[in-house]
């Protein structure tokens, strides 16, 4: 089996978290300007580049994978959370 140097697999990790996390803000951001579809689009494969390294965090054990997991959830979160749901309601 390989090995692989602990601080490249962290730098990984990282670099995949932050690109996941910034195109999560970007399609929220994008909502309703001409750049939305190529933003959800890029959002959708860093979700999927996100669920991958979570799985191979997982194999890597010792606590890897949380912080994947965490970023999925905080991604999923981003795009779905209506943040403005209650000053719309009062608005109709």
């Amino acid at each position: 089996m390989h090995e692989f140097d602990p601080m490249v697999v962290a730098w990984c990790l990282a670099c995949v978290q932050v690109l996941g996390l910034a195109s999560a803000w970007l399609a929220r951001i994008t909502s309703r300007s001409d750049r939305h579809t190529s933003c959800q689009v890029l959002f959708v494969r860093c979700l999927a580049l996100v669920g991958m390294v979570t799985m191979v965090a997982i194999s890597l054990g010792a606590g890897a994978f949380l912080i994947s997991g965490t970023t999925l959830s905080i991604m999923v979160l981003t795009t779905t959370w209506d943040f403005g749901g209650a000053k719309h309601m009062a608005a109709s």
